[in-house]
């Protein structure tokens, strides 16, 4: 069965949390034509040190889903990747119309990913 888990930085903190991820609609109090009328508040929720599930509300663009285990970590959607085959930086996304995490090369070039060997995390993302 493959993993499902997502990472997000807590807004109070800025440190990465791992776990489910939770999104809940709240209505505005005040409605204008201009504003939507909900907001969304995204949280993970995690086990902590005490084996109880925790929920921590984190920053909405650095949300990542995890894509798979790589030779060199744990790789998740936003992260920045050297891919040492195609020697050329690379950042994870998700693409709904293909239904599939693909590569962004930095020379414009977008791929599925087909195996996670060969890329090294250059950084964490937002």
């Amino acid at each position: 069965m493959r993993e499902v888990e997502f990472r997000g930085k807590s807004k109070l903190t800025g440190n990465w949390v791992y776990g489910n991820l939770i999104i809940k609609k709240i209505k505005r109090k005040v409605e204008t034509l201009e504003n939507e009328l909900y907001d969304y508040k995204y949280s993970i929720q995690h086990l902590n040190s005490k084996g109880k599930y925790t929920t921590i509300e984190v920053i909405e663009n650095t949300i990542g889903q995890f894509v798979g285990e790589g030779e060199y970590g744990r790789i998740y959607e936003g992260m920045k990747l050297y891919d040492e085959y195609a020697e050329e930086f690379c950042i994870v996304n998700y693409y709904e119309e293909d239904c599939a995490f693909r590569l962004d090369y930095d020379s414009g070039y977008s791929d599925r990913i087909e195996s996670l060997d060969g890329l090294r995390i250059v950084t964490e993302g937002e």
